[in-house]
């Protein structure tokens, strides 16, 4: 067997779209670092630091033949949410058996559980808990149907598209966590043996789909108030360098104060005015990080980022920030300029 080289950095890193790693992995500290390292596969997310403190993550992935493998470890709970692409199915799990904050659209995840596998489902919107390990293999939706259909499984085709999570044996659990960890671990370089291991990947889910019950299946659908969450979050993200309020969010978004305010407590245990304020928080801390960005925005001086973000007052966004980031807006931009010097000098 011939492995490829791995690619790990120390501090945070992705490689250029030409690099021909096999595998690679990244530590971020900060929940735009995460964004950027998904969307080098291809996958536009939002990411949102729902906990306060220092962030310390790690991201690897490895790829296979029409299979990738990812792994996300975090220290901090993380809110995820964009789209996942036309022809994308997941396979996900939580392999560290910390899910207690754990949501796939605002619903709380069972222990032994597998989620993502909706063939049909092209948005993705999901929490990770703090301390949490999670392994999630991504490949082509039409790819694995089609692997179904030629063995005839069309009566598991539509209990795939009926839903977006199976509850599994002990046995079934590990058995999965097993191997997604052993090729995540174990990059191939050859091109027969990568295509072999997606193929096992492939008849392994085709195993655990076959010999699971009807009623391990859970029922997917989107009730209105978790898809406002959704729209909230996206609008707050796209809408960041201006503090509305709530009567207006509420208008823009078509719904009551009452409904916004309740789905997020039940979601958040944060009223939308506080997650919003973390939208705007988290873009300060992407514009204090990145150089790009700070330029393109022709602003480098932290009050000017802040009052950008709409926080007029400067001790309390200081306060605020220093709250839920761990360090101060200063200290942010320092390692910032910091590691750009050294990464120009290298």
């Amino acid at each position: 067997m011939v492995l490829a080289q791995s690619t790990t950095t120390s501090r945070f890193a992705v490689p250029s779209a030409t690099s021909a790693s096999f595998n690679w992995s990244t530590d971020f500290n900060s929940a735009s670092e995460l964004a950027a390292a998904l969307l080098r596969l291809g996958k536009s997310f939002d990411v949102l630091q729902l906990s306060p403190g220092r962030l310390q993550g790690h991201f690897s992935v490895a790829h296979l033949q029409d299979l990738s493998i990812l792994s996300i470890q975090t220290n901090q709970l993380l809110l995820l949410n964009g789209e996942r692409g036309t022809d994308s199915i997941t396979f996900s799990l939580e392999t560290s058996g910390i899910h207690d904050d754990h949501r796939v659209f605002c619903r709380s995840i069972k222990p032994y559980s597998l989620h993502g596998f909706k063939p049909d489902l092209q948005e993705s919107h999901f929490q990770l808990t703090a301390g949490s390990t999670s392994i999630i293999a991504i490949t082509s939706a039409k790819k694995f149907s089609n692997f179904l259909a030629r063995h005839e499984q069309f009566e598991l085709l539509d209990s795939l598209h009926k839903s977006n999570s199976l509850q599994l044996s002990v046995e079934q659990y590990f058995t999965i966590s097993r191997q997604l960890t052993w090729n995540l671990n174990n990059p191939l370089n050859n091109t027969e043996l990568r295509s072999l291991h997606t193929s096992n990947i492939f008849s392994l889910m085709l195993e655990v789909f076959t010999n699971a019950k009807s009623n391990q299946f859970g029922s997917f659908k989107i009730a209105p108030r978790q898809q406002l969450i959704c729209e909230l979050i996206e609008w707050g993200f796209e809408n960041s360098t201006e503090p509305f309020k709530l009567d207006e969010i509420s208008n823009i978004l078509l719904s009551s104060r009452r409904t916004l305010i309740q789905g997020c407590k039940e979601n958040f245990q944060k009223g939308p005015m506080e997650l919003l304020r973390l939208i705007r928080l988290e873009h300060v801390n992407y514009a204090l990080r990145s150089h790009e960005l700070r330029k393109s925005l022709g602003l480098n001086k932290i009050g000017d980022i802040a009052n950008h973000f709409g926080f007029t007052s400067r001790g309390h966004f200081s306060a605020s920030y220093q709250s839920q980031f761990g360090e101060t807006p200063r200290q942010t931009l320092a390692q910032a300029k910091h590691q750009l010097i050294s990464a120009a000098n290298n």
